[in-house]
């Protein structure tokens, strides 16, 4: 037998935006004192940074590349050479933020992952 309450129910709630819909969830929870398990993605904290351009700048990027990876002036060198090269990996959020504001700066761009 087909309930056409809970029909009702689930068109009027597909009408909702998805604000209204998450607002909607939040207040069943509390009002049923549930836990809907949160099937979001879980927050990467970790990431690496891929150079994808070198821009116009290449000595200045050599720089920065080997102030970066400790590496020498001629490994700074291949790096930079190197199509979509890893700098640098397994950084926070803040040291990648860090990095990436350096390499634009001299007109290169990057790939986080």
């Amino acid at each position: 037998m087909k309930n056409i309450l809970v029909d009702n129910i689930l068109d009027s709630i597909s009408k909702l935006n998805l604000l209204e819909i998450s607002d909607l969830i939040i207040k069943i929870e509390k009002k049923f004192d549930l836990k809907i398990e949160d099937k979001k993605e879980t927050i990467k904290d970790k990431f690496d940074i891929y150079l994808t351009e070198i821009g116009i700048k290449k000595i200045n990027l050599i720089k920065i590349i080997k102030e970066i990876t400790n590496l020498s002036l001629k490994e700074s060198k291949d790096l930079v050479e190197k199509k979509n090269s890893l700098i640098k990996s397994n950084l926070n959020k803040k040291e990648c933020d860090e990095i990436v504001k350096k390499i634009t700066e001299v007109g290169g761009k990057v790939e986080i992952k």
